[in-house]
């Protein structure tokens, strides 16, 4: 049926860890559809109904091809234990494709295939809206917002980063309620009328793992799918249906700010909630370009520790340690601008010299 080599086979193959799940209620959607694409070249499918990729790859062809599906996961641990630089061939083991044969080498595997009728393909619709995101900026913005989306599936709407067209680009937004992280992508084009699309976390770790290090990303959106063409790979999601709330109001307006390195300041952080349980308040004591970090822990015992910043700054608020050490790890290890209110009040954390609407909103915590 085909011939393929171990690297082209494996790259067809690298989305499965990603979209397809070990255990599934559905057997077919523990396969992966191999079949001709639109343009001649062989293709490797991958669904869970939600998430769809679509990945061409290099392989000499029979004329007469016909497409089948295999269990995704055991084929792809099959050809990553074949000898490198291997040729695999692939084969119907009967006239009736109730079986395909895995051969390379001495090596030989016999793999039960399920019905290509029978896998799901999503349906496309209308894809009104266009555009094309910088891949070096995108990278850079999902990891810095990613890190913020809430994992409670009460508040599924919430389960995602949220995109929306601004003037002269997109905003990118995840918010777990406790924090939130916001990013500006400069992108040329962008249609002011695209409606602001909540795109599932799945969907965008993988993105985030298989972006190449330059060029663009092509998005094709609806109000209900998108549509992005990564290099050779095709990739379709539903997105959440659901209405993001108006993360602006979460947002203070502290014009006054001080500076602090950013470097020291997560070395103390860390060095402090080493005697936290992980999820307890770090105080924080602002005064005479002096910060105090203090960590009490009723059950294992206390620390503290003492950084310095310009500025002016008169207050005592808390924060949780993790996030605000996760906040830190996202920004720049140069110059971190603190942006303070009261004890109450949230904070909102900038990378000196950053794009204005690059930030961090942390909520505060009681100590």
């Amino acid at each position: 049926m085909f011939i393929a080599s171990k690297t082209a086979l494996l790259d067809a193959l690298k989305l499965v860890g990603q979209i397809v799940e070990r255990r599934n209620t559905i057997p077919i959607l523990s396969n992966v559809l191999f079949e001709r694409g639109e343009s001649g070249r062989l293709t490797a499918r991958v669904s869970d109904l939600d998430l769809e990729a679509v990945i061409p790859f290099s392989a000499d062809v029979e004329t007469v091809f016909r497409p089948f599906t295999v269990p995704a996961h055991m084929l792809s641990d099959i050809v990553r234990k074949l000898p490198d630089g291997a040729d695999i061939h692939v084969t119907a083991a009967d006239d009736g494709l109730q079986a395909i044969v895995v051969k390379a080498g001495r090596s030989k595997f016999r793999l039960q295939v399920l019905p290509p009728e029978d896998f799901p393909s999503m349906a496309v619709g209308e894809l009104p809206f266009s555009l094309e995101v910088p891949v070096p900026a995108l990278a850079r913005a999902l990891a810095a917002v990613g890190f913020a989306i809430s994992t409670e599936e009460t508040r599924y709407y919430l389960n995602g980063i949220f995109f929306h067209p601004a003037e002269g680009g997109i905003k990118l937004v995840a918010t777990d309620g406790h924090r939130l992280s916001k990013r500006f992508i400069s992108v040329e084009d962008t249609p002011q009328n695209m409606p602001g699309i909540i795109v599932p976390k799945k969907t965008v770790e993988t993105i985030a793992k298989h972006l190449p290090k330059e060029g663009f990303m092509q998005l094709q959106v609806s109000d209900a799918k998108i549509r992005m063409v990564i290099g050779d790979i095709v990739l379709l999601s539903k997105l959440i249906d659901g209405t993001f709330p108006d993360y602006v109001r979460v947002i203070p307006n502290h014009d006054s700010f001080v500076e602090i390195e950013g470097k020291p300041f997560a070395a103390a952080i860390d060095r402090v909630s080493t005697v936290s349980s992980g999820s307890r308040a770090v105080k924080m004591t602002f005064a005479g370009g002096t910060l105090k970090l203090a960590v009490n822990n009723p059950d294992a015992g206390n620390a503290e520790d003492e950084v310095s910043f310009e500025g002016e700054a008169e207050v005592e608020t808390g924060f949780n340690a993790k996030y605000v050490t996760d906040a830190l790890n996202h920004l720049s290890e140069g110059t971190i601008h603190f942006h303070l209110g009261d004890a109450g009040s949230p904070a909102i954390l900038r990378a000196d010299g950053d794009h204005k609407e690059n930030l961090i909103v942390l909520m505060p915590m009681r100590v």
